[in-house]
């Protein structure tokens, strides 16, 4: 084992014993790095410049003494030797912080002790210093900890905190330091009686003085005491829950307690908040009105509200762990499986039937969502269900009624026609005088019987074709047809409408327009409405166009005038059924079906149709209708005749 060396300064001004020093150490083989001072100014420059385990030095020096080599030497152990020295002097070198004193004789046998004298000190000091760190780390540990420290001694005085409980109360250590444990903290009550804290009323049931009474007077711990406080923070009470936790110690024979104190107010406040979420979700849970329950990863019903049990007639013990699927028919299990909620979403909605505990069926809606764990590991799950039987009853009747509407507005509108045809003809009989000759005022009544009858026959053409779209009753004719040839017919039809109305109406087609598939009457009818809705609402002098060309792979057909237009707020409704946009002064007669027929034809052909309108300016309608359009296949809608249903009451 390597030896220990240390290294040695002897401060010496006497040549003699300098020579004995060193002689010694050679005679006895001692592991010394030494250096020789020979008067205290050069052994203040060798320990300013150099560092040494210990000093051994004369207490009497040319120019100065030991204690000023104690002055000098803050750190390093100094053993004082002296042959003039007494009692008065040692006392003085010891009190001054000298490990050791020597006394030195003339044969120079003091050095046979000083080996053992330099071994005791250089190990005290070392001691020394491993206790000072001990104490340092301890110290930076107390201050550093994350919850508020204090100590104090057995009269509850505080007698060192940490920067944690400086930092809760806003107080420099002066403020607390010193001061009975409320006073230090600025315990509301610690002002009540005249002694200060600890003697008041209200200190007799403080749990944190309680506390730390036990801890002194039982010298055992007591830990995680929760105790509600209200302190005095720059001025302001404020209200906090503290976990307070006392450890019993012993200073210099006297006991004193370390008191941890955490801020637990957050947490209690938290935990306040959640119980009362739990206890307000609990009411809403029960309270629903709605069956709400819950099913673990197993598929049985763990947890439930009363509405359940109402719905299905159920108790608890029938329900706790029962299989989900035993309250369905077997059918609507498998469709409710076949949603697999946990594969196309976590949420599923969908409406079904379940089994009561007599056995009848109810009709239900349910929203299923699925949990998960952190691993997307299904967990369980969560349905709502909602009793709908009385809904699908409601609703078998309304379609029951709907087609009893429908069938009723059909019939009318049938058995209207073949009068309204036999009086059509009986009125244009009289006006081409067939029958005889007629004066003005018979001529004059005849026109508006006959303007009426036709207005009639319109209403009822259209409600027929409205109804026949709606329900889905109407095939498309789809073939492959001339655009062209369908524009020149609707020119020849609507070009004399136009002149009786002394509006201008011009056709402009696109030269070599490809043949396409579609319905040639239903675009003939697209066309003409839109036409005729044009020339109606344009005044006199004014201009129609017609563009027809291609535009990728749709043919676009735009009808533009020179009208009245249409009002901005008025534009989002005008394809609704028998909506009629509100002209003051400037009612024009009309069914109101024409624009809602025109969508749904072009909606038919899997086109679409675009409004652009100015008041006074005029209107461009467009209609984009693919070049090879397939008829869809339509199925009869559940509320085939919605719409029509109040067709009469309407008008």
């Amino acid at each position: 084992m390597e030896e220990t060396r240390f290294k040695v300064l002897l401060i010496e001004d006497d040549r003699l014993d300098q020579m004995a020093f060193r002689r010694f150490v050679e005679d006895e083989k001692l592991a010394y790095d030494y250096m020789i001072a020979g008067s205290l100014l050069e052994a203040q420059s060798l320990i300013g410049s150099q560092e040494f385990d210990i000093i051994v030095s004369d207490y009497f020096l040319g120019d100065g003494t030991g204690l000023d080599i104690l002055n000098s030497a803050k750190n390093i152990p100094v053993i004082l030797v002296t042959g003039a020295g007494d009692e008065k002097v040692a006392m003085e070198a010891w009190k001054a912080g000298a490990y050791d004193y020597l006394t030195k004789d003339i044969d120079h046998k003091y050095l046979k002790i000083l080996p053992k004298t330099i071994l005791n000190a250089i190990t005290r000091k070392r001691m020394e210093d491993a206790l000072d760190r001990k104490q340092k780390n301890l110290e930076a540990i107390f201050d550093a900890a994350p919850v508020c420290m204090l100590l104090a001694d057995e009269n509850m005085v505080v007698t060192r905190v940490n920067d944690a409980v400086r930092r809760m109360l806003h107080r420099d250590y002066s403020q607390i330091i010193g001061r009975r444990i409320g006073d230090a903290l600025g315990c509301i009550n610690a002002d009540c009686h005249e002694k200060g804290c600890g003697y008041a009323l209200a200190c007799s049931v403080c749990s944190f003085d309680k506390t730390i009474r036990v801890v002194l007077d039982s010298q055992q711990s007591v830990r995680n005491v929760v105790t509600h406080a209200t302190l005095v923070i720059d001025e302001k009470k404020t209200s906090f829950w503290l976990q307070v936790s006392a450890e019993p110690v012993v200073i210099d024979g006297h006991k004193h307690v370390v008191v941890a104190i955490d801020d637990v107010t957050k947490r209690k406040k938290a935990e306040s908040d959640r119980r009362l979420a739990e206890e307000k979700y609990r009411t809403i849970f029960e309270n629903s009105a709605v069956a709400i329950t819950m099913m673990d990863e197993q598929e049985r019903l763990i947890s439930w509200n009363k509405f359940m049990e109402q719905l299905l007639g159920m108790g608890g013990n029938d329900l706790y762990l029962r299989p989900i699927r035993s309250l369905y028919p077997a059918d609507e299990w498998e469709k409710i499986k076949g949603c697999d909620a946990g594969q196309k979403g976590m949420q599923r909605h969908l409406e079904t039937r379940m089994l009561r505990k007599d056995g009848k069926p109810i009709d239900v809606d349910i929203s299923l969502s699925v949990l998960t764990d952190s691993d997307g590991k299904t967990t369980g799950s969560i349905g709502v269900i909602r009793d709908i039987t009385e809904r699908r009853e409601a609703e078998e009747r309304v379609k029951e009624a709907a087609e009893l509407k429908s069938q009723f507005v059909s019939t009318v509108s049938h058995e209207l026609r073949t009068p309204l045809a036999a009086i059509k003809e009986g009125v244009a009989i009289v006006l081409d005088e067939v029958t005889g000759r007629i004066n003005a005022d018979q001529k004059k009544f005849l026109d508006i019987a006959k303007r009426n009858v036709d207005r009639l026959c319109d209403l009822i053409n259209n409600v027929l074709d409205f109804q026949k779209l709606q329900a889905g009753r109407m095939r498309l004719d789809v073939q492959t047809n001339s655009i062209d040839e369908v524009v020149s017919d609707v020119h020849e039809t609507m070009a004399l409408y136009a002149r009786k109305s002394q509006v201008e109406l011009s056709f402009d087609t696109a030269k070599s327009m490809p043949r396409a598939k579609f319905d040639r009457a239903q675009i003939i009818q697209v066309l003409t409405n839109l036409i005729s809705n044009a020339i109606k609402f344009t005044p006199e002098e004014g201009r129609v166009s017609v563009n027809v060309q291609q535009q990728n792979a749709d043919w676009v057909i735009s009808v533009s005038d020179t009208g009245m237009g249409i009002p901005k707020e008025a534009l989002p409704k005008i394809f609704e059924r028998f909506y009629r946009v509100n002209r003051p002064g400037k009612e024009i007669q009309g069914t109101g079906l024409g624009l809602a027929i025109v969508r749904k034809i072009v909606t038919m052909h899997g086109g679409r149709i675009e409004v652009e309108s100015e008041v006074d300016r005029g209107t461009v309608f467009s209609v984009f209708l693919p070049i090879n359009a397939n008829s869809p296949l339509e199925s009869l809608s559940i509320k085939r005749d919605e719409v029509l249903e109040n067709t009469i009451t309407e008008r």
